[in-house]
């Protein structure tokens, strides 16, 4: 398309081929701009939606994620680069710069902060919906939790192998996600990025098909409920398979029909939860320290290799690595053992 002209406003230029889908249109665009949208987890499925969101003129975005960039992440999560990784910088923070210069009329608040019951009510605080960028069974449990007390739907999404789900939640209508899974699954019974791999094509597939249902929600408005609900989206990228299921409402569901709440009472969550495709535990103390990071460095050194940035630390011993946050959140690389990493926090910082 050719730049717009002098007379021609720059907004009007950039969203016009959007605005003339007819689904949409330029009432459809108007929705958007005022829209405000939670994206929890900004690795593979996160980067893709909040991108296309961003590029399509959502007016707000607020990114959350625990984790910094890797250079595990850079084959399939966009917005991060090389720099990134090499500086161990926040995604957050990292994705926030990159979206705001595709577009800065978008808003962007960036949290450096890992989701958990404590913090998830406040984090979802004015949202209009919520993408699922994250990569654990509990965690998308509590965004259920959250949904469906605060009134916010959401859209699900997850990626391992070639395999992509997809799939539109709301809290006023068809299933929730505990409809489908009432617990959270034993160990080893679901595939993960661990086991199976994940292609960079599956997780851009589904967070694409995850960010057309949320522009189509937020740009259509509260009739188009009715065509996301009650159907999940499987893709196979690799083997070209695509269906569609129907997934009715559980009468007897213990968090849409009977109103228990039980992931974000914290009664069902874990402090310690395996990290998809990392090979590393993530453990969350049960109080927030502010952790001075200079000086634990210096206890830490006749103990092993230190590196310590203005984010985060890392101690490497001959049996132990590990990368610690302010926040007292530390991800214990080589095991996916939750014993193990909770008894290295033991050793390490005694609680």
């Amino acid at each position: 398309m050719v730049a717009p002209r002098p007379d021609e406003p720059i907004e009007d230029a950039r969203y016009l081929p959007q605005a003339l889908f007819p689904p949409l249109g330029p009432r459809g665009q108007a929705r958007l701009r005022s829209g405000r949208v939670l994206v929890v987890g900004c690795g593979a499925l996160g980067t893709h939606a909040a991108e296309h969101l961003a590029r399509a003129g959502v007016g707000s975005l607020r990114l959350v994620d625990r984790d910094v960039v890797e250079w595990s992440n850079l084959h399939r999560q966009c917005g991060y680069t090389e720099a990134d990784a090499r500086e161990s910088l926040p995604k957050v923070l990292a994705l926030a710069a990159h979206l705001g210069r595709i577009n800065s009329g978008v808003r962007l608040d960036p949290r450096v902060a890992d989701f958990h019951y404590q913090n998830a009510l406040d984090l979802a605080e004015g949202a209009d919906l919520i993408i699922d960028g994250s990569d654990n069974v509990p965690t998308r449990l509590l965004l259920n939790d959250v949904s469906l007390e605060r009134k916010i739907p959401w859209v699900y999404s997850g990626a391992v192998g070639e395999t992509g789900h997809v799939q539109f939640f709301h809290p006023a209508a068809g299933p929730c996600l505990r409809c489908l899974l009432p617990d959270v699954p034993a160990a080893g019974e679901l595939a993960t990025c661990d086991t199976a791999g994940v292609l960079g094509p599956a997780a851009g597939a589904a967070a694409s098909f995850q960010a057309a249902m949320a522009l189509r929600y937020l740009g259509g408005g509260p009739e188009e409920i009715h065509g996301l609900v009650e159907r999940q989206l499987r893709l196979q990228v690799w083997t070209l398979g695509v269906s569609v299921a129907r997934v009715p409402r559980d009468p007897g569901c213990p968090a849409c029909a009977q109103g228990r709440r039980e992931f974000l009472a914290g009664r069902l969550g874990d402090l310690a939860a395996v990290l998809c495709g990392r090979g590393a535990v993530q453990v969350r103390p049960a109080r927030a320290p502010q952790i001075d990071l200079e000086a634990l460095a210096d206890r830490l050194r006749a103990l092993g290799k230190v590196e310590a940035r203005r984010f985060l630390l890392r101690f490497q011993a001959e049996e132990t690595s590990f990368t610690l946050f302010p926040d007292g959140r530390m991800i214990v690389e080589g095991t996916t053992d939750a014993g193990r990493a909770r008894a290295v926090y033991a050793r390490y910082l005694g609680e």
